[in-house]
């Protein structure tokens, strides 16, 4: 098949990126059995709170790895395209994870709480994860000692401020995700909205634009896969999905978007 496009149509095979598709739906799956074995969850709510972290993670590594390897502008901007499928993968697993949130189903009680079960899925994830950041860029490569200033400064202050005994720690701990994403984003606009004539500037500070979604998803997700379903549920988890969704789109728009009509003096 397919699809339309002003210029000539664009193959479905295309939106197809075997690499990113295994990123978001091996830990997916792994987590998904972990949960639905445990008893924890069915599958569709482990589906509807991972796709979108799981989307974004995958996205950020791909996207920082082909930052990293920049070379030539045209195959970089494909590039940086086909990063962001990653994003439309995880909102299609969200997406149907909650199509099915109502089906019902009785789960069978497991041993979840053994901490060497959890510490052997935690494993494995990680490896999985770690294994994508090794192909795009090598795992040191985003180890960025800024971002993680960030993070430990804004989860800090958050944590001290927001000091509602109501909430789960799970709750806590992904609003403070939320937080610290924003605050990495916008702490890198900022940044390279100054110093756009300062070229060895831009690349440090694109990283913590790029790193600071990428911790927070991959928080959330480990959240979503490890806390027992009564604090998930507390959760509202489509806002969480929807404000990563608006901090990764507000990067994209203001540092990777196209040139508008106005920047293009059209009119």
């Amino acid at each position: 098949g397919y699809i339309k496009t002003l210029d000539d149509p664009i193959p479905l095979l295309n939106y197809f990126k075997p690499e990113l598709f295994a990123f978001v739906f091996v830990p997916l799956l792994v987590a998904t059995g972990w949960r639905v074995w445990s008893g924890e969850s069915h599958w569709s709510l482990v589906w509807f709170h991972s796709g979108v972290p799981l989307g974004v993670l995958a996205s950020s590594i791909s996207l920082y790895g082909v930052l990293s390897n920049f070379g030539n502008l045209e195959q970089m901007r494909i590039s940086v395209g086909e990063s962001l499928l990653a994003v439309f993968y995880g909102g299609v697993v969200s997406f149907i994870g909650y199509l099915n949130l109502n089906t019902v189903s009785i789960p069978k009680k497991r041993n979840s709480h053994s901490n060497s079960t959890k510490f052997f899925v935690l494993l494995i994830n990680t490896f999985l994860i770690g294994a994508g950041m090794n192909y795009y860029a090598g795992i040191g490569a985003f180890v960025d000692a800024p971002t993680v200033y960030i993070f430990t400064a804004f989860s800090s202050a958050f944590l001290l401020v927001n000091r509602d005994g109501s909430k789960s720690i799970c709750h806590l701990v992904c609003e403070t995700m939320v937080v610290a994403s924003l605050a990495s984003v916008i702490i890198a606009l900022v940044s390279y909205t100054t110093y756009q004539g300062h070229p060895p500037l831009l690349g440090p500070i694109v990283a913590i634009g790029i790193m600071g979604p990428l911790y927070g998803s991959f928080v959330i997700f480990q959240c979503a896969t490890f806390f027992p379903e009564k604090d998930l549920r507390e959760i509202n988890f489509g806002q969480i999905n929807w404000h990563l969704l608006e901090i990764t789109g507000f990067w994209i728009l203001m540092c990777l978007a196209p040139m508008s009509l106005l920047e293009m003096s059209v009119f």
